[in-house]
């Protein structure tokens, strides 16, 4: 059972989506929600000659602060009808951005909650900000939530995209409370077919997970010419998934960014909540 959750409320118009969904796990699993709002300040500018800061910079400070307390007054009058322990406070970046600063307050969690991207064309790079600090510096699990993709709690059916790697398994072991209440979990592996080295392992993760009484299957595809993320989405689309587990940034997160990865695709692209370990 998860017992505190953690949600960062980033601007973007996919919080509401996620919020929900953070309220909706918080009840199954009568944990505590705290629910972050941020206020990022810049860095004081020195004169020339000295270190006194630009007095304007106390301006700047208080107003942004109170657009941050006016945003904290929302989401205090959205959470008050709900029924689950929740903590809304605001946390203030100065010498680290937003992003990085509240990935700090992460690490009492036993999940991180975030907006996701589900295929918009806009506020890509500022989700991937926020995505990246929190998956990489928490050290906690992370369930991306794309806008309109709530499902119902427990899940019906889950899948997990495997791959023999640290980032995996941490996102499976992690992903344990929300598998064990699912109707079935698929274990998903993309690769050339049965001589696949890959399978070897995903038997020995199924037999794992039944041992854990959370009802598995192994599938098995050959992703063809299509790129590894696609295939999974594709899959998980006509089968009625619900949640999908994966590792985040297997490679180099420059890498993957730059030049493509699963990671990046399944982040901009997921339709459905996607629940990462690293």
């Amino acid at each position: 059972m998860y017992k505190d959750l953690m949600i960062a409320m980033t601007g973007d118009a996919g919080d509401a989506d996620a919020l929900r969904l953070a309220v909706k796990l918080a009840a199954r699993h009568s944990a505590r929600l705290a629910v972050l709002e941020s206020v990022d300040l810049p860095v004081p500018i020195g004169h020339a000659w000295d270190l006194v800061p630009d007095p304007t910079c106390g301006a700047v400070y208080e107003e942004l602060r109170e657009h941050g307390q006016q945003r904290l007054a929302d989401l205090k009058n959205r959470l008050d009808d709900e029924t689950v322990s929740w903590d809304a406070r605001v946390v203030e970046a100065l010498y680290a951005d937003a992003p990085h600063t509240v990935a700090r307050e992460a690490f009492d969690a036993d999940v991180c909650v975030l907006a996701g991207i589900g295929g918009r064309a806009h506020g890509v790079a500022a989700l991937h900000a926020w995505f990246t600090a929190l998956l990489l510096e928490s050290g906690r699990p992370l369930l991306v939530v794309p806008p309109n993709s709530g499902p119902t709690l427990p899940l019906r059916r889950a899948m997990i995209a495997w791959q023999p790697t640290r980032q995996t398994t941490r996102a499976v072991h992690d992903a344990l409370p929300l598998l064990a209440e699912a109707g079935l979990v698929e274990l998903v592996v993309i690769g050339q077919g049965d001589d696949d080295p890959a399978l070897d392992s995903a038997r020995r993760m199924v037999a794992h997970l039944v041992r854990h009484s959370i009802p598995t299957d192994l599938v098995s595809l050959r992703g063809g010419d299509r790129d590894v993320a696609v295939a999974l989405l594709d899959y998980a689309e006509r089968s009625g998934v619900q949640l999908l587990v994966a590792g985040g940034y297997g490679h180099s997160r420059l890498r993957e960014w730059v030049l493509g990865g699963v990671t990046r695709e399944l982040l901009q692209s997921a339709q459905l909540p996607v629940f990462f370990g690293h």
